[in-house]
C-alpha cells in the first residue's frame, strides 16, 4: 500500500472538522498522498458549504449511503460523542481505517465494542489525542524515557476556563455527550500525562463532578459561540478526581467549563525521585551538588498537533505502522472517565478492572 494514493471521507463537518481536519487533508492531498473524496453531514446547507469551500467531490447526508458507494481507506469521524460508536463500527466493518474524535465513546462498554471490530475487520482505530503531538508534549515524554524524572510517584493536570461553555454543537448535552468538561477537555489531559508516563493501568477513581455555572443566566460566557437554552444544560460544569495506578503513582485532575479564578489554567505537573516537570513555561526542576536547580525552555518549535496526528494517522495506514494512540490505550481513558462519573454518583472511591 505505500504507492496507493489513500481515499479519504470525513464524517461530520462541523466547527472541529472545518477548523482542525479539512486542511490537513487537504494538504496531504497536494502532496499526494490522499484523495479527500467526500465529506458527510446531517446538515445539507453546511456539507454544501464545505464541498465547495474545499473542493470535495462527493457530498453526502446519509453516512452509510457515503460508506456503500466509496470503498474508503480511512474514515475520519467528527461527529458529536453519541455517534462515535456506531459510526466506527460500521465504518471498520465497510473496511476503512477510522480515525475518531475523542472522546473514544460514551462508555467503555461502547469503547470494546469499535476495538472488537478492529480487530475482526483487521483495520487501524485511533482515537484522535492531538495533544500527544505536539512539540513541547513530545518532548516531555522524550525527557521521561531516557529516565530523566527518575521513579514517578505523583502527577497532577489541569485544564480550567475562567469563562468558556461551548456554545456551538451539543457539548452541554448529556445524551449527546455524556459529560461536560470532564469528558470534553478532561479526556485530553488524562491521556496526555498518562501516555507520558508510560500508560500505567488504573486501578481506581475517586470523583465529583458539579454543575454551577452551565444553567445560569447572566454567565458572560462571551467568544464561545451562540447561546444555547439553558434548561438544555444538564451536564457538569466542573470535575475533580484522585486516580490511582497498579505502578504506585497517583494523579490528581481538575478541569472545568467555569470557574471564578482570575485567569484560565492548562498544565502540567510530574514528580519523579530525580526531578520534576511542569508546564507553562516547561520547566525541569531537580537539586545537585547542594544545590536546587531549574531548567526552562525558552523556545519549541511549533507543531500544531492536529495536522500531525493525520500525517501520523495516514504514515500508519499506507506503511502498516502501529498508531501512537493505542486503542487499548483510549479505552483505559474511558474506563476512567466511567469511573470519575461512577465514584462522583456514589460518593465513593470506584475500582477500575
Amino acid at each position: 500500500m505505500a504507492d496507493k494514493k489513500l481515499k479519504v471521507g470525513v464524517i461530520g463537518v462541523g466547527s472541529v472538522a472545518q477548523l482542525f481536519h479539512l486542511d490537513p487533508w487537504k494538504e496531504l492531498e497536494s502532496e499526494g498522498a490522499v484523495d479527500l473524496a467526500a465529506v458527510c453531514d446531517i446538515i445539507p446547507e453546511r456539507v454544501e458549504m464545505v464541498g465547495k469551500k474545499w473542493e470535495v467531490p462527493k457530498t453526502y447526508t446519509n453516512y452509510k449511503t457515503m460508506l456503500k458507494r466509496g470503498q474508503f481507506d480511512i474514515i475520519d469521524i467528527c461527529t458529536q460523542n453519541r455517534l462515535h460508536c456506531k459510526m466506527t463500527v460500521d465504518a471498520l466493518k465497510a473496511g476503512a481505517n477510522v480515525l475518531c474524535e475523542k472522546p473514544m465513546a460514551m462508555n467503555s462498554k461502547e469503547g470494546e465494542k469499535m476495538i472488537a471490530a478492529a480487530k475482526e475487520n483487521k483495520r487501524k482505530l485511533m482515537v484522535a489525542q492531538n495533544m500527544r503531538f505536539e512539540a513541547a508534549n513530545e518532548r516531555i515524554k522524550a525527557i521521561i524515557e531516557r529516565g530523566d524524572l527518575g521513579e514517578i510517584y505523583f502527577a497532577e493536570a489541569q485544564y480550567l476556563r475562567r469563562r468558556g461553555i461551548p456554545g456551538w454543537g451539543k457539548f452541554h448535552i448529556k445524551r449527546e455527550s455524556a459529560g461536560g468538561p470532564l469528558i470534553d477537555i478532561g479526556v485530553h489531559m488524562l491521556d496526555l500525562i498518562i501516555w507520558m508516563m508510560g500508560c500505567p493501568k488504573p486501578v481506581s477513581a475517586t470523583g465529583h463532578v458539579s454543575r454551577k455555572f452551565g444553567d445560569r443566566e447572566g454567565l458572560c460566557n462571551k467568544d464561545w459561540g451562540v447561546p444555547y437554552p439553558l434548561n438544555e444544560f444538564d451536564v457538569e460544569d466542573h470535575a475533580a478526581a484522585f486516580i490511582r495506578f497498579d505502578n504506585g503513582i497517583v494523579l490528581n485532575l481538575e478541569v472545568s467549563w467555569a470557574a471564578n479564578i482570575p485567569r484560565d489554567v492548562q498544565g502540567l505537573r510530574i514528580l519523579g525521585d530525580k526531578a520534576g516537570i511542569t508546564t507553562n513555561p516547561l520547566t525541569i526542576s531537580s537539586a545537585s551538588d547542594d544545590s536546587l536547580t531549574s531548567m526552562q525552555y525558552d523556545w519549541l518549535p511549533e507543531q500544531e498537533g492536529h495536522r500531525m496526528e493525520i500525517r501520523h494517522f495516514t504514515e500508519c495506514v499506507r506503511d502498516g505502522l502501529p498508531v501512537r494512540v493505542k486503542p487499548q490505550e483510549s479505552l483505559r481513558i474511558q474506563q476512567i472517565l466511567d469511573a470519575i462519573y461512577a465514584s462522583s454518583s456514589k460518593g465513593k472511591e470506584v475500582a477500575i478492572k
